[in-house]
């Protein structure tokens, strides 16, 4: 019998102590197209099959690796910058503290903190681009202060979407992560 997997399970039976030997080398050709079967599945080690389980997790770590690293094409991929590793200090004019291709994303959130000394701000931005306006929605405001820290704008300049923040007062720290939809 030639093994029915990967795409359907084999049905092997156990010969039993009183079974004729008559079968035993049938047995053993079913069991060899099995295991051939599953080596073929799992693959060889650095397999190039990808078909192969080891190729694909290879793949898996691959890409891991890559978003370990943080690599701007994993960053790109993923719709992702800031993840608190990017914090912007000193502010003290209008800056653009992020951008993105208005082509590339449709949705974007944003979780935005503003810091003043001890004065803290953090609010959520979820941006629209339908690509002639964008449409903004701010919600989740919590501060620790009535003092407004800054004034948070979006801005389209030739295709591409900018957040700048705008101190109120002196010099402010910005923090944020976004997350995009790709359109």
């Amino acid at each position: 019998m030639a093994t029915n997997f990967p795409t359907s399970l084999d049905n092997l039976s156990n010969p039993q102590g009183t079974d004729s030997l008559a079968g035993h080398a049938a047995l053993h050709g079913n069991v060899n197209d099995a295991l051939e079967a599953l080596q073929a599945k799992v693959g060889v080690n650095n397999s190039g099959d990808s078909n192969s389980i080891d190729y694909k997790i290879s793949q898996l770590e691959s890409q891991l690796s890559d978003l370990d690293s943080q690599s701007d094409s994993t960053l790109s991929l993923l719709g992702l910058d800031g993840n608190n590793d990017l914090t912007i200090t000193g502010l003290e004019n209008k800056t653009t503290v992020d951008t993105f291709s208005s082509d590339l994303y449709r949705t974007v959130k944003y979780d935005l903190q503003i810091t003043r000394g001890s004065e803290y701000c953090s609010s959520t931005f979820l941006l629209l681009n339908d690509g002639t306006n964008i449409n903004v929605s701010e919600t989740d405001i919590i501060s620790n202060t009535d003092n407004i820290l800054a004034t948070i704008t979006f801005e389209t300049n030739s295709g591409i979407i900018g957040l700048c923040v705008t101190p109120t007062g002196s010099a402010v720290t910005a923090r944020y992560v976004r997350i995009a939809l790709k359109s």
